[in-house]
């Protein structure tokens, strides 16, 4: 089973947001041990982002939601309603029928 995870990335290189992805799905795949990844991270994103600013985040996220759509479940991690990317794939994942999840994960060790 397909799964996207939604997580908040603002301000983060790409090799944090990889580590503390990998903790969030080791979480879901010890209760879900079916899970598959979808591998969401776009390297080179937080420089291209940091460099080029909206647009270059817009890209970003328009990739990700073709990632979406390959997903049977989305989950959404910790404080992601703060963030517009993540509010925005909530909004897709919903709006298109798939099957959301809210998780909290302790992501800071």
């Amino acid at each position: 089973m397909k799964i996207f995870i939604s997580m908040p990335m603002k301000s983060k290189s790409t090799e944090q947001v990889r580590s503390e992805m990998k903790k969030v799905f080791d979480v879901i795949k010890s209760k879900l041990p079916e899970a598959e990844l979808i591998d969401s991270i776009l390297d080179g994103a937080d420089k291209d982002i940091a460099i080029k600013g909206d647009d270059a985040g817009l890209w970003y996220l328009g990739k990700s939601v073709l990632l979406l759509s390959e997903a049977a479940l989305v989950f959404f991690v910790n404080d992601w309603v703060n963030f517009r990317g993540c509010s925005v794939e909530r909004k897709v994942a919903t709006e298109y029928g798939k099957f959301c999840i809210d998780i909290k994960v302790n992501i800071e060790q």
